[in-house]
Formats: C-alpha cells, sequence, structure tokens
C-alpha cells in the first residue's frame, strides 16, 4: 500500500525526497493545498475511500495516511 500511495504522491511533488512512513504530507511533501486536495482526492479514487475533513485534520504523514485507509477498508 506504501507504494502506491508513494507513486501517487511523486505526481504531486518534486523527487528527492526519502519516502517513508514518516513522511509529510505538508511539510516534506510542500503541498499546496490545492495540490494536497488533489492528491487526496487521488487517494481516494485509488482506494475506493472517502475521507471527511475530520479525518484530514488526523493525517500528518504518509503513515496516518494508510491508517485511515485501513480503518476503512
Amino acid at each position: 500500500m506504501l507504494e502506491t500511495i508513494i507513486e501517487i504522491a511523486k505526481k504531486y511533488c518534486t523527487d528527492g525526497l526519502e519516502w517513508n512512513e514518516d513522511t509529510s504530507i505538508m511539510s516534506d511533501m510542500e503541498l499546496s493545498s490545492l495540490d494536497f486536495f488533489a492528491f487526496i482526492s487521488t487517494v481516494e479514487e485509488t482506494f475506493n475511500i472517502r475521507i471527511s475533513e475530520r479525518q484530514l485534520k488526523r493525517i500528518d504523514t504518509l503513515g496516518d495516511l494508510i491508517e485511515m485507509i485501513q480503518e476503512q477498508k
């Protein structure tokens, strides 16, 4: 699952990051608000899930995102 999320993330930010579960979506990936929502939207479509605004506030790292996806599967 991490590999899939990393592939999606690479579409929205520059290379050069050390990708792992501790990668911060906003800080490390340096996403604008628009890119953040586009990234989350792509993740939702890929994994056939929906992430609420309240849940978004709990997501900081790729690991947090994986946990959120697993909770909904």
